[in-house]
């Protein structure tokens, strides 16, 4: 075998003696120096056909784009088996030229297809409407589509366990994708279910299938082995962990107003006791100045005032007085009611502490990570990159069975657990969270794979054209947003409506178990609310901790004052 030539683009393959891997390595570099290559194979011999086709998937010297003209004496009989057998004549825009006029036409869908009769004195004679080499896959003829998928809510589920066809079987983000390109190429598809990536791109590399039809975010351990389509969304490849826990903070009462408010208060809390006093002596005032003088200092009287604890018997006879006291009683109302108003929603939804957010925080917070053996492929990812924050937390790394076993673990340790964003929502809310719908378990904001994800084909398959073509055009009519909206709220809706039938069912367990043993009500009408605990009440506490040593060491000085003077009046007399 021996490449005689490729004047203008065409490479010419032969029987001879050269070894056929050198021969389709030499078709590997000629197309890549051409964007459009035909290659004439011609042989008397099938076996030669089945190698040639062997190693040029191998090797990925047939690509789409590039022709392959077939010229052989075989029977028709013979090489319609071997066009269709192998992916390099089937799949490929492929032509056969031999001297058999008893070709089965298959109409105009899969199988060979006679184009036209080639005579030597009129040369190529062609069928109505037919080119030598048609665009194969704009129309795919209702054909079946063998594709795979990780069944994996909300891109693909099972609607109907009792359908017979995929069609009808499945339903969820991707699968209704699935279907409108389906729809517009005209093929109807098989599903060969696969339980992890690695299935996903065996099947793709041994061309069990055509299609995966489960996004899969692009990394380079991934592309090396299969091609993909065009993007669908960006890589929601992210961590969750468990919330942190709430620690008893003194700052709960601080917390209500800002610091400038604070300000602000101290500073007419310190000016108004001068100001009042000012007042009550110029205007002359006889009664508040004997209030006054009996009860020794203006600043009692205004801190009484703004904490709601004191007030002047009677308010002062002079206009001078009277108003600035009555002002002052509307800014205390005003500054008080804000207060308690705001402090209840702080004492009732506590300030937590800091969490990790993304690779960076989560490096430095220094937690062992979980990976699905799925996910595997994202942790190599990590290993490799050039960021010191990915080796850091792949250093740090344990693998577990299923998502709801990596889950259970961040709800018991402190660890992070990395899987799909919109499958993890969904099973926290299903299964890591209570009856009101709040979980102990967050979602990081931040996806941790900065690219794209989409659908997985093998290399160089010659449908990718088509299939992109319209993949985008169902994007960006807005669909893929509309189906992205419809499954996660039905999803939403599934999984609420399970907690209330959950929930019905506990309390009528709970009402007949209190039947039996002959209880009274067992309905809690405060059930789901969630009493204040020290974590909230803890600035309180300690301030009247704080009020009742300072009483005490003013009543001790009291006391020891008062037994000096005792003493004194004693001596003195």
């Amino acid at each position: 075998m021996q490449v005689t030539g490729w004047e203008r683009n065409v490479i010419l393959l032969t029987t001879t003696n050269t070894t056929l891997p050198t021969i389709v390595a030499t078709v590997a570099k000629v197309r890549a120096l051409w964007w459009c290559v035909t290659v004439v194979v011609s042989s008397a011999d099938s076996d030669f056909f089945a190698k040639f086709a062997a190693q040029a998937v191998k090797a990925r010297a047939v690509v789409r784009g590039m022709k392959v003209v077939v010229v052989t004496r075989l029977s028709a009989g013979g090489v319609g088996e071997l066009l269709t057998k192998h992916w390099t004549f089937a799949m490929m825009n492929t032509v056969l030229i031999n001297r058999s006029s008893q070709h089965k036409d298959s109409g105009s869908g899969g199988g060979v297809v006679q184009l036209g009769v080639w005579k030597a004195g009129s040369g190529i004679k062609l069928r109505t409407h037919s080119t030598l080499f048609p665009n194969k896959y704009s129309n795919f003829h209702g054909a079946r589509v063998p594709i795979t998928a990780l069944i994996l809510p909300p891109f693909w589920k099972v609607v109907d366990t009792s359908a017979q066809d995929s069609w009808t079987r499945y339903s969820g983000r991707d699968c209704l994708l699935m279907k409108a390109v389906a729809t517009a190429l005209n093929f109807t598809f098989v599903m060969h279910k696969s339980s992890n990536i690695d299935e996903i791109m065996s099947s793709l590399e041994r061309h069990v299938v055509l299609l995966s039809g489960f996004r899969i975010m692009l990394i380079p351990q991934i592309l090396a082995r299969v091609d993909h389509t065009y993007f669908i969304d960006r890589a929601t490849f992210t961590f969750s962990m468990a919330k942190p826990s709430t620690k008893p903070q003194w700052q709960s009462l601080y917390y209500p107003l800002h610091s400038n408010v604070w300000l602000a208060l101290l500073g007419l809390t310190a000016i108004m006791p001068v100001v009042m006093h000012v007042f009550v002596n110029h205007e002359g005032d006889q009664r508040s100045q004997t209030i006054l003088k009996k009860n020794r200092f203006t600043t009692l009287e205004t801190l009484g005032i703004l904490v709601g604890q004191d007030i002047w018997h009677t308010l002062p006879t002079s206009d001078g007085p009277r108003f600035l006291v009555v002002l002052w009683l509307v800014f205390a109302f005003v500054m008080g009611t804000v207060y308690r108003g705001t402090l209840t929603a702080f004492l009732s939804v506590p300030k937590y502490p800091a969490r990790p957010e993304n690779m960076e925080e989560l490096a430095q917070a220094g937690v062992r990570s979980k990976f699905t053996q799925n996910a595997t492929r994202f942790l190599m990812y990590f290993k490799h990159s050039n960021l010191a924050s990915y080796c850091s937390v792949a250093s740090r790394v344990d693998i577990v069975t299923t998502v709801e076993d990596g889950l259970t673990h961040i709800s018991q340790e402190n660890v992070a657990f990395f899987h799909e964003r919109y499958n993890t929502e969904l099973m926290i809310a299903e299964h890591f969270s209570g009856q009101d719908g709040v979980s102990e378990l967050y979602v990081a904001k931040e996806n941790v794979i900065p690219n794209y994800a989409a659908w997985m084909m093998p290399h160089d398959a010659p449908y990718k054209d088509d299939v992109d073509r319209w993949l985008l055009t169902v994007i960006e009519s807005g669909l893929k947003k509309k189906f992205t909206d419809d499954m996660m709220r039905e999803a939403w809706q599934e999984i609420r409506l399970s907690k209330k039938n959950q929930e019905q069912g506990d309390v009528q367990a709970a009402s007949e178990a209190t039947k039996k043993a002959g209880g009274g009500e067992t309905r809690n009408s405060n059930q789901g609310l969630k009493p204040l605990s020290l974590s909230h009440l803890q600035g309180a506490l300690f301030l009247g901790i704080f009020g009742l040593v300072v009483a005490a060491a003013v009543f001790l000085f009291e006391i020891i004052s008062l037994t000096r003077l005792c003493r004194r009046s004693l001596f003195s007399e």
